[in-house]
C-alpha cells in the first residue's frame, strides 16, 4: 500500500508524541518517588534514635519479645505509616510490629544500614522491607547496652499500609478526571497538528496532481499557480519554477527540433552541391574510356583539364565542410600577435590579381595610413579576408572594382577592416540569413551556382572566434560591404 507523505508525517507525529509524553510520564513519576521518598526520609531521619532513646526497652538493650511487640502495637496505632524492626548484628529479624504470617524474610541485609548510619550515602536510602520483595526508605538507631551494640532498631518509613492508601488515592476520581482531561488534551493537540499538517500538504497533493496530469498531456500545458507568486510561500515559488523548468525544457526541445530540420535541409543542400562536380568528373571519365582510343590528344588533354576542375571544386567543397566542422567543435587554438594591416592586404591583392584579372575587376587597397597595426590571429584573418574577396569576386561584374580598406579609430582603440565591392549587392530579405549555413546552401541551389554557400558562414564563426563581429551592407552607390574591428595595440 502507498503510503502518502500527510500519513508518514501523521505517523511519525504520533508515535513520536506517545513516545516522548511517555518517556515524560515515566521520568517524572520516578522523580516525583524520588524526591517523595527523600523527603520523608530526611524528615524521619532521627525518627529511630528518638524511639531508642524514649523507651526504656531499648535504652537498656533488653529484649522482651511481648513487651516490644506491645509497644510496637502501641507506636503503629499513632503512626500507622511505619513499620518497626528489632535486629540484632547479623541482620536476623528479632521482633516486629507486624501481624504473624505477614513477614515474609527473616533477616535484612545490613549494609546499607550500616552505610546511611555512618553518612556515606546520601538520601534516598533504600533497604530491603521484610514485607515484600522491595526495598524502601527507613529510619535505623543502634541499640547499645555496656557501651556495645547489641543490635538496631529498624523503621521503614512508608510501609505496606501506606502503599495500599495511596494506590487507593491514585484510583479516586479525581484523579482520573485529570488523567482523562490530560489525554483529551493531547488528542487535542494532535489533532490540531494534524490538521496543519493537512493545511501544508494540500498544495502539495495538489501540485503533485498537476505534475501527474502534466505528464500525460505531454508537457504542453503549464501548471496553475496554487498560491499568487508573490506570496512568498514555498510551494508558489516551486509551481513557478516548475513553470519555468516546462517553458525551458519546451524551448530547447523546440530549438533541438529546429536544428535537427536545419540539419536535414543543409546535409541535403550539401549533397546537391557535391553531386555537381563528382557528377561532372564520372562523365568527363566516362567519356575518356570512350573515346580514348579514338581521341586526340588534344582532346584528351581537355578532357583530364576539365577533370581537374571539378576535382579541385570537389576538395574545396569537402575543405570547407570540414572547416566548418572543426570551427563549431570549440577547439580551435588563436595566436594573436601584433603585426602592420597594411602588409596583409597587399599580399592578398597579389593573391587573388589574377582571377580579378580574368574577370576584369579592379581589386585595389584603401588606407588612411600605412602603419595600421593590430593586434588578432593572422592566419584566421587571412582566412577571413580570402572568403571576403571570393564572395566579393563572384558576386562582382566586368569592369567592377572591389576595395580592401583598413581605417584607424583612436577614440575606440579599434581598425575599422573592410571588403566592398560594386557588384550586384544584397536584397534586403536576404540580409538577417546571410551568414545562415542552411540558407546560403539553399540559396546555391537556385540560382545554380557551383558554390557551397559555406564561405561566410565560416567567415562569420571565425571573426567571433577573433573576439569581434563583422556586418553586411550595401554601399549606397551599389555593391555590398562587410566589415569588422580589430584592437589596436595598447
Amino acid at each position: 500500500m502507498k503510503v502518502s507523505l500527510y500519513q508518514k508525517l501523521a505517523i511519525s507525529l504520533v508515535l513520536g508524541f506517545v513516545l516522548i509524553a511517555g518517556t515524560f510520564v515515566v521520568i517524572m513519576q520516578r522523580l516525583e518517588a524520588i524526591s517523595r521518598d527523600q523527603a520523608e526520609q530526611e524528615l524521619h531521619q532521627e525518627l529511630a534514635a528518638h524511639l531508642v532513646h524514649d523507651n526504656p526497652l531499648l535504652a537498656n538493650g533488653e529484649h522482651d519479645q511481648k513487651a516490644l511487640e506491645n509497644l510496637f502495637h502501641s507506636m503503629m496505632i499513632l503512626g500507622p505509616n511505619f513499620e518497626f524492626y528489632v535486629l540484632d548484628l547479623d541482620g536476623n529479624i528479632l521482633t516486629y510490629s507486624a501481624k504473624p504470617g505477614e513477614v515474609i524474610r527473616d533477616k535484612v541485609e545490613l549494609e546499607p544500614i550500616q552505610m546511611w548510619l555512618d553518612g556515606r550515602m546520601s538520601m534516598p536510602v533504600y533497604a530491603a522491607d521484610p514485607r515484600s520483595d522491595q526495598a524502601k526508605i527507613f529510619s535505623a538507631a543502634p541499640i547499645v547496652k555496656d557501651g556495645k551494640t547489641r543490635g538496631y532498631l529498624y523503621v521503614i518509613v512508608g510501609g505496606q499500609i501506606y502503599d495500599s492508601i495511596f494506590s487507593g488515592i491514585k484510583n479516586n476520581e479525581q484523579i482520573q478526571l485529570v488523567g482523562i482531561m490530560a489525554i483529551a488534551s493531547v488528542l487535542f493537540l494532535i489533532t490540531i497538528i494534524l490538521f496543519s499538517f493537512q493545511f501544508f500538504v494540500s498544495p502539495l497533493k495538489r501540485l503533485t496532481c498537476q505534475v501527474k496530469t502534466l505528464k500525460s498531456d505531454g508537457f504542453n500545458k503549464k501548471i496553475t499557480p496554487i498560491y499568487n507568486e508573490n506570496s512568498g510561500l514555498e510551494v508558489a515559488e516551486l509551481s513557478s519554477a516548475f513553470n519555468e523548468l516546462i517553458s525551458q525544457v519546451n524551448n530547447q526541445f523546440e530549438l533541438l527540433s529546429k536544428v535537427d530540420t536545419e540539419r536535414r535541409e543543409l546535409l541535403a543542400h550539401l549533397s546537391h552541391d557535391l553531386r555537381t562536380p563528382l557528377a561532372s568528373l564520372q562523365g568527363f571519365l566516362e567519356t575518356i574510356q570512350l573515346k580514348y582510343p579514338n581521341s586526340s590528344e588534344s582532346e584528351i588533354q581537355s578532357y583530364v583539364k576539365r577533370c581537374l576542375k571539378s576535382a579541385r571544386s570537389l576538395k574545396g567543397f569537402v575543405d570547407q565542410i570540414f572547416e566548418l566542422a572543426h570551427l563549431e567543435s570549440g577547439h580551435v587554438t588563436v595566436n594573436f600577435e601584433t603585426f602592420p594591416v597594411a602588409d596583409l592586404l597587399y599580399d592578398l591583392v597579389d593573391k587573388f590579381s589574377i582571377a580579378a584579372q580574368q574577370k576584369g575587376i579592379e581589386l585595389a587597397v584603401e588606407l588612411d595610413s600605412e602603419n595600421v597595426q593590430v593586434i588578432t590571429d593572422i592566419a584566421k584573418l587571412e582566412r577571413v579576408l580570402s572568403n571576403l574577396i571570393e564572395n566579393a569576386i563572384r558576386h562582382t561584374p566586368k569592369n567592377g572594382q572591389i576595395y580592401l580598406s583598413a581605417v584607424q579609430d583612436n577614440s575606440s582603440q579599434q581598425a575599422v577592416i573592410a571588403v566592398r565591392d560594386n557588384g550586384t549587392g544584397i536584397k534586403q530579405d536576404e540580409l538577417p540569413y546571410l551568414f545562415d549555413a542552411r540558407y546560403r546552401g539553399k540559396h546555391a541551389i537556385d540560382d545554380g551556382s557551383r558554390h557551397i554557400g559555406l564561405g561566410l558562414t565560416i567567415t562569420k564563426k571565425l571573426i567571433n572566434i577573433l573576439g569581434s563581429e563583422i556586418k553586411a551592407d550595401n554601399n549606397p552607390d551599389g555593391g555590398a560591404k562587410f566589415k569588422f574591428n580589430l584592437p589596436l595595440p595598447v
